[in-house]
């Protein structure tokens, strides 16, 4: 499968993850609300190391450039 995951998007998805584990993990609040911040950043950890995102899938979208640069030239 082509991947729809840009590498600016992955990077911001693995920051985004990082945050909500460690939320997750060291919040001794609402437990449920832990649990839902781990699971997400699970989720996105997945999706940011295989650049695939199912949601993106669905509904047709990419944030993965595909084709050469515009501006590029070929040797």
């Amino acid at each position: 499968m082509p991947r729809n995951v840009s590498s600016l998007d992955a990077c911001v998805r693995g920051v985004l993850a990082v945050v909500l584990v460690v939320f997750g993990v060291t919040s001794h609040g609402i437990e449920i609300l832990s649990f839902g911040a781990v699971l997400l950043g699970i989720i996105l950890t997945a999706t940011a190391l295989t650049r695939e995102c199912p949601f993106y899938r669905a509904f047709h979208l990419h944030t993965e450039r595909t084709g050469p640069e515009p501006n590029s030239r070929r040797a």
